[in-house]
C-alpha cells in the first residue's frame, strides 16, 4: 500500500508542476489557490504516507530526527499551517506565477507541508487538532472575505473577477474542512462511547456468570 501511495504522490506532484498542467492551473487565481496548492499538499502526504514509507524515502536516520523534532505533532502542524498561510497571501501567488525560483520554492514547501501534516496529525492530540484547524479555518475565512470584498485587485496577474471567485471558494473550502473535521470528531466520540458501553456490558455479563457459577 505504501509503495502505491508513494507512486501516486510522485505522479501527482509531477503532473502538477509540468506543462501544460502547471500553466493552466497557474493562469487562474481560483485554480492556483484552490486546486494546485491543495493537491500539492495531498501529493506530499502521499509521498510519505507512513513511518515505514518515510524511512524508505529518506532513511531511518531522517525518520528518527523527525520523531525527535516533532514527538507530539505540534511542531509539524505549526510548520504546515505556516506554509499554507504563506501561499494564501496574494503577493506570494503573484511571485510564484511569474518567477520560477519562487514557484519551485512553493512546490517544495507545499510537498513538505503535506508530508509533515500526515506525520504530525497522527501524533497530535484532539486538542491540537482543534486548535490548528480552528485557526486555519478562521484564516481561510478572513482571506476569502478579503479577496471577495476588496475594492481593488490584490494580485496583478489575475483579474478582479477571478479574485472574487477565489475568495468565495476559499471561504467555502475553509468552512467545509472545519465542518468535516467536527463531524468526524462527533463520530469518533460516539464510537468511543459505544465501545465503552459494550465493554461495560461484557464485563457485567462475565461478573454475572462468575456469580452464578458459585
Amino acid at each position: 500500500m505504501s509503495t502505491r501511495s508513494r507512486w501516486a504522490g510522485g505522479l501527482l506532484a509531477v503532473a502538477l508542476v509540468l506543462p501544460p498542467v502547471a500553466g493552466v492551473l497557474e493562469s487562474r487565481m481560483t485554480l492556483h489557490m484552490l486546486v494546485q496548492i491543495p493537491l500539492l499538499i495531498v501529493a506530499g502526504a502521499l509521498l510519505v504516507g507512513n513511518a515505514r514509507a518515510t524511512a524508505g524515502v529518506f532513511g531511518g536516520r531522517w525518520t528518527r530526527a523527525l520523531r525527535d523534532f516533532d514527538p507530539n505533532g505540534v511542531a509539524g502542524l505549526v510548520v504546515s499551517a505556516s506554509v499554507v498561510t504563506t501561499w494564501m497571501i496574494p503577493r506570494a501567488l503573484d511571485l510564484a506565477a511569474t518567477q520560477p525560483s519562487v514557484d519551485a520554492f512553493k512546490v517544495a514547501s507545499l510537498l513538505l507541508a503535506g508530508a509533515l501534516l500526515r506525520h504530525s496529525w497522527r501524533a497530535a492530540s484532539a486538542i491540537t487538532h482543534a486548535f490548528v484547524l480552528g485557526n486555519m479555518t478562521w484564516m481561510a475565512a478572513v482571506v476569502g472575505l478579503l479577496l471577495r470584498d476588496a475594492p481593488v485587485r490584490l494580485c496583478t496577474n489575475y483579474l478582479e473577477s477571478d479574485q472574487v471567485h477565489a475568495g468565495t471558494g476559499l471561504l467555502l473550502l475553509g468552512t467545509a474542512i472545519g465542518v468535516r473535521w467536527f463531524v468526524s470528531l462527533l463520530g469518533s466520540e460516539a464510537q468511543q462511547g459505544a465501545d465503552s458501553a459494550r465493554g461495560q456490558h461484557l464485563a457485567a455479563v462475565r461478573d454475572e456468570r462468575t456469580k452464578s457459577a458459585f
